[in-house]
């Protein structure tokens, strides 16, 4: 195995485990919805569906399933992430509450976009 191989092994180890966080956290905030929107709102075309989602909804109705399909092979890896600005923009009244998720949601913008060291600091946050 080459060290490139083995350095996109642990990129995707390492965005695989933040995403699994970001669930978790998106639970212990209670923004988990056990029922998906309706279909019309997830069919929205804007960047980070704005028009029909809340961000949250679009986190776990959107951006973790794509993910899922990266991490699986059934999409092509993004070039970049730069969710953290939206999310600190959408998150701005619950920030002490919401500052887990915000940390996750910068780590995994690092990790996507190739900074690997990234997710050895989400495991010490």
């Amino acid at each position: 195995m080459t060290e490139l191989q083995q350095t996109k092994g642990q990129q995707r180890r390492a965005v695989a485990e933040v995403l699994e966080r970001v669930q978790m956290e998106l639970k212990r905030l209670e923004l988990w919805d056990p029922n998906p929107p309706a279909e019309h709102r997830l069919a929205s075309d804007q960047p980070f569906s704005w028009d029909t989602l809340g961000f949250h909804q679009w986190l776990q109705w959107r951006f973790l399933p794509r993910m899922d399909d990266v991490l699986a092979g059934r999409e092509a890896w993004p070039p970049s992430c730069a969710i953290h600005p939206y999310a600190e923009e959408c998150l701005a009244g619950q920030v002490n509450e919401a500052q887990e998720l915000l940390f996750l949601i910068e780590t995994l913008d690092q990790l996507v976009s190739g900074d690997v060291s990234a997710g050895a600091d989400a495991g010490a946050h």
